[in-house]
């Protein structure tokens, strides 16, 4: 279950600005803060806590002083059982020492109705946690702990922090995100905008149950105030796509369109940069090689991919600003953003027209359902336009086949090429299943008198190939044929690999093919189990759907990413007469499958399975469809038959 969040609502790409010994400072709150009475413990939601705490406020508060965005964010939560002892006693600041300033200004337990003050006699110990070293990114980020002592059942923690951060950008980052409504019961939350009335208010639609109120105030000011009053979450829905949270979350931007951050950014990620002689060498070498433009394109792409690996130094104006070309050169690393730059600059010098872009990892498909702000963008990719079109290339992926059309593109859905002042709207990124994600693999079984013979021919293309590629090059070939034996042999005991498994790459197509080859015994066969019950059957497509509906659902379902997966079963010289299925046709807005056998001639078996993916986030109105139709693939992936010999089969 998500947690509440105590810090801060507000995710902001944030370069905060006022650099500070490690440690946070303590203060009173400033005046433009509306310090809110704690409301009453409500007995009703008080019943409905979770893991042995009651959060009473989440309190948000923004202001501005010029550009400089001020933060204000206040928690307090009563400790309803022994089991939330440890979550309200221990408070956690994240926070860059040389870029944020965070001020503690409250921090009180409430304990019989009296406000016992702690927030200047508790100190905080100071961290350093990497926590997405793993993934390669370094972002610089302490984090203080508080341990508050002595808490008791009963207590209620109270604590208000203020977190001040400067922008580098300005443009796109006028903006608010704020959380109103978690993942687990509060009374009480809410978000105080102080917003210039000059700026534009550009807001995302929220839910009718959050209520909103609006005054102008001094300063040529207007106050915003949002609240959620006494939420209860509703039962998580599995498969939600990305941008369709059931909470409510407050966006809101002065822009009105995505141009002045395409504008702001532009400049910097559209200029040329000097690389290493070396790299100048690698550029001429390309150049030489071949005058196509796709070869060219993707020989770049390549050499940015293969030859610098990834590391993210995303600390103070790293979270922003792509190192030069150089510097990411003699490093041998860079990031998301250290690539793109490098890639566009060599794309160019190549004579193609290329743009960095900005998009998101997880919630790049819903990037046209956001107000313009830069906090919406995670990630850089580039976009390559040749002969009328855009191709899309991310150079931190790994062991990517392909050109312009076999290529996977990148699977974020919508990004913003930084292309000036006139990139008003961001663009789609478009997805073929074939490219998505493609397999084809057919087993051919033949009867013969050493026993059956089993070979499996797999094609991968698009993102498939990518993965496959990957996970060749990664591990040994031995392990490798050894689970696929582990695999069918589970199925058929006692079968054997007579050929070490076959890999074919052709990377430029991005095709790879694998080859299996087994036989089982006819000693391991005969008067067996599973000759009396012997099982042909492909993977269970739809198995990452939810199995059924409790009630009517509320979000729309994703099925997944745009892929199509073809299996064939090709049987023959069987001692017996197979009785072939019925077909099975299915059609829905998230996905078509279809199933075709044949059993002529006698001893013969033929099974077709076809399962294409759209991609697209299906309807809540038909996701019960869906969810019933996938049962019906599940059903339709599987058979078996006694394959014992006939004495009254052939002639």
């Amino acid at each position: 279950m998500r947690a509440l969040i105590a810090l801060c609502a507000f995710l902001c790409l944030a370069l905060p600005v006022l650099a500070q010994d490690a440690g946070l400072v303590r203060a009173d709150a400033p005046d433009w803060v509306d310090d809110l009475p704690l409301p009453a413990v409500d007995e009703t939601l008080l019943a409905q806590s979770l893991d042995g705490v009651h959060y009473i406020l989440s309190d948000h508060q923004r202001h501005w002083q010029g550009d400089t965005a001020l933060s204000y964010a206040r928690t307090a939560l009563l400790v309803t059982d022994r089991a939330g002892l440890e979550r309200a006693a221990t408070i956690s600041f994240d926070y860059d020492p040389r870029f944020d300033r965070v001020v503690l200004t409250r921090l009180a337990v409430i304990r019989g109705g009296k406000e016992i003050d702690l927030r200047d006699s508790l100190r905080e110990e100071v961290l350093r946690r990497e926590e997405r070293l793993e993934q390669g990114i370094i972002d610089g980020t302490l984090t203080a702990w508080i341990q508050v002592p002595d808490l008791r059942v009963g207590d209620i923690v109270d604590y208000a922090s203020i977190r001040e951060m400067k922008p580098m950008v300005a443009e796109g980052e006028r903006a608010v995100w704020s959380v109103l409504e978690w993942g687990v019961p509060v009374q009480l939350s809410r978000t105080v905008v102080l917003w210039p009335e000059d700026w534009g208010f550009n807001q995302a639609p929220l839910p009718e149950r959050v209520t909103h109120v609006s005054s102008p105030v001094a300063g040529g000011l207007v106050r915003h105030e949002w609240q959620r009053v006494n939420h209860v979450p509703e039962r998580w829905e599995d498969n939600i796509p990305p941008g369709h949270e059931e909470g409510a979350i407050l966006r809101l931007s002065a822009l009105t369109d995505w141009g002045p951050i395409s504008a702001a950014v532009t400049p910097y990620y559209a200029a040329d940069y000097p690389l290493t002689p070396e790299w100048d060498a690698k550029v001429a070498a390309i150049a030489a090689a071949s005058e196509d433009p796709e070869t060219r394109a993707f020989a770049a792409l390549r050499l940015v991919q293969d030859e610098l690996r990834y590391v993210s130094l995303s600390v103070g104006a790293g979270g922003y600003w792509a190192r030069k070309p150089q510097e990411v050169i003699a490093s041998g690393f860079g990031d998301c953003k250290d690539k793109a730059l490098l890639l566009a600059v060599i794309l160019k010098r190549l004579g193609l027209e290329a743009a960095v872009a900005l998009t998101d990892v997880d919630a790049g498909p819903a990037l046209p359902g956001e107000v313009p702000m830069l906090g919406a963008f995670d990630h850089a990719i580039v976009r390559i336009w040749h002969d009328g079109r855009a191709h899309w290339v991310d150079p931190t992926a790994s062991h990517q086949g392909g050109g312009f059309d076999t290529a996977a593109p990148p699977p974020f859905g919508w990004a913003l090429p930084l292309t000036g002042p006139e990139q008003l709207e961001l663009e789609p990124i478009p997805v073929t299943p074939e490219q998505g994600w493609s397999t084809d693999v057919t087993e051919t079984y033949a009867f013969t008198a050493l026993g059956l013979g089993l070979e499996v021919r797999s094609v991968y293309r698009g993102g498939a190939a990518d993965s496959m590629r990957q996970k060749w090059a990664t591990n040994p070939a031995s392990a490798l044929s050894r689970d696929y034996l582990d695999y069918y042999a589970g199925r058929y005991p006692g079968l054997v690999m007579v050929r070490e498994m076959e890999m074919r790459d052709d990377r430029a197509q991005n095709r790879l093919e694998m080859v299996e080859r087994y036989l089982l015994p006819q000693e391991a066969l005969r008067g067996s189990a599973v000759e009396r019950d012997f099982p042909f059957g492909t993977e269970d497509f739809a198995s990452n759907l939810p199995e059924r509906l409790t009630g009517p659902r509320r979000a729309p379902l994703d099925v997944g990413g745009p892929a199509i997966f073809r299996h064939h079963i090709r049987v023959g010289n069987a001692p017996m007469e197979f009785i072939a299925p019925d077909p099975v046709r299915l059609a829905n807005p998230g996905f078509r499958f279809s199933l075709t056998a044949g059993d002529s001639p006698a001893g013969t078996l033929a099974l077709d399975w076809e399962y294409q993916r759209s991609g697209a986030p299906v309807r809540p109105e038909m996701a019960a469809a869906v969810i019933t139709d996938g049962r019906q693939v599940s059903d339709a992936t599987w058979f078996s038959w006694d394959v014992s010999p006939d004495p009254g089969f052939g002639p």
